[in-house]
């Protein structure tokens, strides 16, 4: 039971944890001072409330010394040793950049315990302003922002904190503009297929590739030659490379749907086995040997980064007069083509890999705005009561 000694205007709260191996006991204390406008009624409840909640805490082990002295940036030294093991090496490292660059620097100073929804609104108004002459969107703070909830709701999880003072109920982010998807319509297809006819087989085959499967840039570079099921007509994907600072290397997929089986087109697999024979005469010719047995790489026979297909996309794009888009536009320009064709969201959703259909959604809701555009049109063309050109005419 706790004990209470008066110590001037305040009160000591004292529990018992027991002793240690050395039988010298263990005890934990806290110290509360009344507001001066309470009566002794009023302080006698409270003290006693806070007692009995205290005692609570010391038995579930939710409150030590050390958990209350310690501050954010030692505590997100615990936190990152811990995801280390469950997160991705590329979500790792930008973890440790988000807590190291915006996170420790605003919040470390502070203790974990202390620290309120008032503190983490600060922090999320500091992020909106500009930073280093760069103004971050709304979108990159709600990034931000997911990864100081993820060290508050583990600190919770762990008995560091009783209550979670990153709740979102309690704090506003800056609303995000609805997403714009790059999508290349048919016309656009055409010219860049056009284009395409000029490169190299291997991007050829990469662009084609993408086109067709909806891959993402990690999952095409991962991709090896046993991961073709010629007779299926299939490609097996099952992982994703990754390039952290130099270091290339193989990971397990962004999630479990996103290992799957695709079903390519016929002309795909004969664009792959003409490729494949012309890889193999290069490798002979250069003497450099696919290290690994890709479908795709460098020019070393190494592996081919995700971030020099988006470098050499970009490039192809700007020699070929056509307008900026991400690599990644390709991805959305599959699932548009197979939904606007009558293919079910449902496969559209198990081709991407997507782990949900709301996911895939965006696609369809794309699609629909261009509908309604398209209607618009219409009405400013064909409304004869509008006065247009055709009314007029009549």
């Amino acid at each position: 039971m706790a004990t209470i000694r008066k110590r001037g205007n305040s009160y000591q709260i004292r529990v018992s944890c027991g002793s240690d191996i050395y039988g010298k006991a263990i005890t934990e204390s806290m110290t509360w001072k009344p507001d001066s406008n309470m009566t002794e009624r009023q302080i006698q409840k409270e003290l006693n409330k806070i007692a009995v909640q205290f005692e609570e805490k010391v038995k579930k082990g939710t409150f030590t010394k050390s958990n209350r002295k310690i501050k954010l940036h030692e505590f997100c030294n615990i936190y990152l040793e811990m995801q280390q093991k469950i997160l991705s090496p590329t979500s790792y490292y930008y973890y440790q950049i988000i807590i190291k660059n915006y996170i420790v620097p605003a919040l470390g100073h502070l203790k974990l315990v202390e620290i309120t929804p008032l503190h983490l609104q600060k922090f999320i108004y500091a992020l909106s302003e500009q930073n280093t002459n760069k103004t971050l969107s709304a979108a990159t703070i709600k990034i931000y922002y997911a990864v100081v909830q993820s060290i508050f709701q583990f600190a919770c999880k762990m008995g560091f904190l009783e209550n979670n003072p990153s709740a979102l109920k309690n704090l506003e982010l800056p609303k995000i503009p609805p997403a714009h998807t790059d999508i290349l319509d048919e016309r656009n297809i055409a010219i860049m297929l056009d284009y395409l006819e000029n490169e190299n087989i291997m991007w050829k085959t990469l662009i084609h590739l993408a086109l067709c499967t909806g891959c993402r840039r990690g999952e095409l570079a991962a991709l090896q030659w046993n991961d073709v099921l010629w007779e299926k007509k299939q490609i097996q994907i099952s992982k994703s490379l990754y390039c952290i600072k130099g270091e290339k290397n193989i990971k397990a997929p962004k999630n479990n749907t996103s290992n799957r089986v695709i079903v390519i087109p016929d002309y795909m697999i004969a664009m792959l086995k003409k490729y494949k024979v012309w890889q193999m005469e290069q490798t002979l010719q250069t003497q450099m040997p696919n290290i690994h047995n890709m479908l795709f790489t460098d020019k070393k026979g190494d592996y081919l980064t995700p971030q020099y297909i988006s470098i050499w996309f970009q490039n192809f794009l700007k020699r070929n007069g056509m307008s900026h888009i991400k690599f990644h536009a390709l991805r959305h320009t599959s699932a548009t083509i197979l939904i606007s064709n009558g293919t079910n969201i449902k496969t559209v959703s198990n081709r991407l890999g997507h782990s949900n259909l709301s996911t895939t959604n965006r696609y369809v809701h794309a699609m629909l705005e261009a509908d309604i555009a398209a209607a618009e049109t219409l009405e400013q063309k064909l409304n004869f009561e509008k006065g247009t050109i055709m009314g007029q005419i009549l």
